[in-house]
């Protein structure tokens, strides 16, 4: 299985899974001709496509997957803000599970400015992931994971410089705080739950003017031991394997 990353910041966010026979796609926030060449053009494969959010740079391209056939899983707020209601229009029920050609896919309940979700996603070929973007803290423990997508988009510290140098407002700073996850509460997620089978860690949605890669990937990995990628578009396929 490979993990495609076609955009992971405020731009736009789009992740697709393809084991060359299937594929799902995470987000709706990218152009589609964008989606369509990362698949060289073969859509039959795709089992159906997975959103979070109505924010624009996570479910502005929405009407083009649920136009091109692929069933789509988001919240009813979703449907309503971008007026989409299709047969294949999927409503995320609590606690409900869904069956996307050979993935299985468990939304839980995300910590963001409007009503948001992550993914538990699980396939025989990679075994069981996590997805968790736009979200402030996560209120939930996993058993047997084998990789992690998780959102790491600022520290605090990093932010305040920021605002000293005038790059970020001073209001950003109480925005992000109910919103995003700071990288200390990143790496308390991970503490949290059993790592001893994860293969890697990939940070999502890094802000660009409130993080520092190169130190948040060298900080989860001393702080995991894991091997760790920073999400970017176009730079990152990723093989995820059961093991």
């Amino acid at each position: 299985m490979k993990l495609i990353v076609l955009g992971s910041s405020s731009s736009g966010n789009c992740y697709i899974l393809d084991n060359g026979n299937e594929a799902l796609i995470i987000e709706a926030g990218i152009r589609f001709q964008e989606v369509k060449k990362a698949l060289d053009f073969n859509l039959r494969k795709v089992v159906g496509c997975v959103v979070t959010h109505a924010h624009n740079d996570h479910a502005k391209y929405i009407k083009a997957m649920v136009d091109s056939g692929f069933h789509t899983l988001a919240l009813r707020e979703v449907w309503t803000a971008k007026g989409v209601w299709d047969s294949r229009s999927l409503v995320v029920k609590e606690g409900k599970g869904y069956k996307m050609g050979n993935f299985k896919v468990l939304p839980f309940p995300a910590c963001h400015d409007v009503p948001c979700v992550g993914y538990l996603i699980d396939h025989p070929d990679m075994g069981k992931m996590v997805f968790l973007t736009d979200s402030c803290m996560c209120e939930y423990q996993f058993k047997g994971l084998n990789h992690v997508l998780i959102e790491c988009n600022y520290s605090d510290k990093k932010l305040i410089e920021a605002i000293t140098a005038g790059r970020t407002l001073p209001s950003q700073r109480e925005r992000l705080l109910t919103s995003h996850m700071e990288l200390t509460t990143c790496k308390g997620f991970l503490e949290a739950n059993d790592l001893s089978h994860v293969s890697e860690i990939v940070l999502l949605h890094l802000s660009e003017n409130n993080s520092d890669e190169p130190y948040f990937i060298s900080e989860v990995e001393r702080h995991t031991g894991k091997v760790v990628y920073a999400a970017k578009p176009g730079l990152l396929t990723i093989d995820l394997d059961r093991t």
